[in-house]
């Protein structure tokens, strides 16, 4: 019963903790504790998930590579040129609409000493150097993200190959990603609590400063330029199924409608993948190509949520008048891409997401609770877009296969 209003809950805190903010700055102080219980519950998950769920996926693999090499070759292949278009459209609309300039960084820091990033010291030799660990304990005893994301990708590879030898491996680490996955949803039970303590500690801080109004801008600026962006990423994938396959795109649109509603309902692509297959069939897509590559891209073709993952690191840099450079921006687009493999398709683990990559930028992760009330609205339209994609994904490769054979 708790977990059904979840959400009702969250948007109560919200507006309480404005109001309390804005009439009893005072009280955040002597409450600041609880934020930060909750946030270190976040992080205390966050490296176990991905790490697992990364094994799993592509661990996984290993008993449909031998048949479907060609479809895997394809999906693959379509998988991440649609993840590298989707963090692109963040990296250029984020950097010429700059939503997060003119904003208090109190909103954020909430009091505490920003230390800046040493962008200088990024080259080729030591990116290399950071993201291919001596020892993957270490890097997660540090938080270090992608080091453990390309243990994991290796380690997944090394069970792929492996076949039946790795099964009990992929069934360990299924449980890990599971049991995980529940612990999260248990964290999320306090978010109520957390988000009213670390928004209202934020509103308290930008009222008393007089920037309050500047706040709320910038985030309906953030969900705006956001927004553009997944409707950019859906529209080219849905030309290029128009220009391959001759259909008309208000057919195809027609034809779509019971994926986006039921995306939205449930803001899961694992949830939508019954309907999402349906539709995909009536679209023409190839039915072994259906079978095999949507259960894939619910769990690693989400080019929506790693483009919120970009969006997020660039806005709260703009706040604190971080200027990354571009190969700073771009390790942090690779970063999103691989780390997002991890997702799996499950709603709400885009916050842990977030908590890795603010940790590549530096960015307190005080700033998550200003994005969680935002979360659960703008989750729903990337699933609807990942879905779509994913669906628009399948029509395609199967029409490369269908020309192969001929």
């Amino acid at each position: 019963m708790f977990k059904k209003y979840t959400t009702h809950l969250i948007i109560l805190s919200v507006i309480l903790a404005v109001v309390f903010g804005i009439y009893t700055p005072s009280l955040f102080a002597k409450i600041s504790v609880l934020g930060d219980i909750f946030i270190n519950l976040l992080k205390l998950f966050a490296l176990p998930l991905i790490c697992s769920a990364l094994i799993v996926a592509i661990g996984g693999m290993g008993e449909n590579l031998g048949q479907l090499k060609s479809v895997v070759r394809n999906a693959v292949s379509y998988m991440l040129i649609s993840e590298v278009i989707a963090v692109t459209i963040a990296l250029v609309l984020f950097n010429i609409f700059k939503p997060g300039t003119n904003v208090d960084p109190n909103l954020i820091l909430q009091g505490a000493k920003y230390e800046a990033l040493n962008q200088d010291s990024l080259n080729l030799s030591n990116f290399l150097l950071s993201i291919i660990p001596h020892n993957i304990f270490s890097s997660l005893a540090k938080f270090d993200l992608l080091p453990v994301v390309i243990f994991s990708i290796m380690f997944g590879i090394g069970c792929a190959v492996n076949g039946d030898k790795a099964s009990p491996v992929i069934k360990f680490f299924t449980s890990v990603r599971d049991i995980t996955t529940t612990c999260l949803h248990g964290v999320m039970n306090v978010a109520p609590i957390g988000i009213f303590v670390l928004v209202g500690n934020g509103i308290a801080q930008s009222e008393q400063a007089g920037n309050l109004s500047n706040t709320f801008a910038a985030l309906l600026g953030f969900v705006l330029v956001l927004v553009l962006g997944l409707i950019l990423h859906a529209l080219w994938q849905l030309l290029l199924v128009v220009v391959l396959t001759k259909q008309s795109p208000i057919k195809i649109f027609k034809s779509s409608i019971p994926v986006f509603t039921t995306a939205f309902a449930t803001s899961s692509s694992i949830a939508t993948l019954p309907v999402t297959m349906d539709v995909a069939d009536k679209l023409e897509a190839k039915s072994n190509v259906v079978r095999f590559m949507l259960p894939l891209c619910a769990s690693i073709n989400i080019g929506g949520m790693m483009m919120y993952e970009v969006a997020a690191a660039l806005f709260f840099s703009q706040i604190l008048g971080i200027h990354l450079s571009i190969g700073y921006q771009v390790l942090i687009a690779l970063a999103c891409i691989l780390g997002g493999m991890a997702e799996g398709g499950i709603p709400e683990t885009s916050l842990v997401s977030l908590v890795v990559i603010f940790r590549i930028v530096n960015i307190p992760l005080s700033a998550i609770s200003i994005l969680l009330p935002l979360d659960r609205i703008i989750d729903r339209f990337r699933t609807m877009v990942n879905i779509f994609g994913n669906m628009c994904g399948v029509i395609v490769v199967s029409k490369f296969l269908k020309t192969n054979e001929k």
